[in-house]
């Protein structure tokens, strides 16, 4: 019988530790983003500690919510290695000076694209009214 297997009631205690532990990165995770954000409206650019944090929470609370849903017997950090960060680039806010030419491109006029507007429509009503007149 299950109900009597002293490991499924260790991985509850296990799984109670790691929902508790959750919690508390759900609110880190919500403190970084918050202060990456303000971080780039103040300096134009994010902090790579903080991105890193938050890439390196990211797969954390992944290898969490897999232990969690018996995806995996393989306990998290504390019990396991901090997830390894892979290198990203960071976010930088770039003036409308710093934009060179070449990244923008000119859109064509073309007059045989409908138009989808309801006042170009009621004109052409009117106007097909006023011949059958």
């Amino acid at each position: 019988m299950s109900i009597r297997n002293t490991n499924t009631w260790i991985r509850l205690a296990y799984m109670i530790l790691f929902t508790l532990l959750l919690m508390a990165a759900r609110l880190v995770v919500s403190l970084v983003v918050i202060v990456q954000f303000l971080l780039v409206l103040v300096a134009g650019h994010d902090n790579e500690n903080l991105r890193n944090l938050g890439q390196g929470l990211g797969k954390w609370i992944y290898q969490t919510v897999m232990f969690l849903t018996f995806n995996t017997e393989n306990k998290p950090f504390p019990f396991d290695e901090w997830p390894e960060i892979d290198p990203a680039e960071g976010y930088s806010v770039r003036t409308a000076e710093a934009v060179e030419d070449a990244e923008f491109v000119e859109a064509e006029e073309d007059d045989d694209v409908p138009s989808f507007t309801a006042s170009e429509d009621i004109e052409q009503l009117d106007d097909e009214q006023k011949k059958d007149s």
